[in-house]
């Protein structure tokens, strides 16, 4: 009997780090690329005061790095100003198991646009 349990244990730890480990990575890698594609994308709206016509080209440019990645640009209203939130989502799939399941990272500029 304690042998068995000793071959499963080993089967089980074998079957985590192959399978598991890697998925894990994926995730990282994953929200890495939108938290960082997002940053970027907040920097540039500060940088041009909003969403103007320079904004929104360089925008598109900073997209075609990362064409799987889906971002959403969001003007929220406080009074006579705004800020911007900008969300960015990642659909993966969990191979284990074969559910796809979505990462999203939001940003918000930290400075209020006039």
């Amino acid at each position: 009997m304690g042998k068995g349990v000793e071959i499963f244990g080993g089967l089980f730890v074998f079957t985590f780090c192959v399978l598991l480990i890697p998925q894990m990575l994926a995730f990282a890698v994953g929200y890495k690329t939108i938290n960082e594609l997002t940053s970027s994308l907040v920097e540039i709206i500060e940088v041009h005061d909003g969403l103007t016509e320079p904004a929104r080209q360089e925008i598109e440019a900073w997209k075609q790095r990362a064409p799987e990645v889906t971002v959403e640009t969001e003007r929220q209203l406080q009074d006579q100003r705004c800020t911007y939130k900008v969300t960015g989502k990642l659909q993966i799939e969990i191979a284990l198991i074969g559910l796809k399941t979505e990462l999203k990272a939001s940003k918000t500029t930290k400075r209020v646009i006039y």
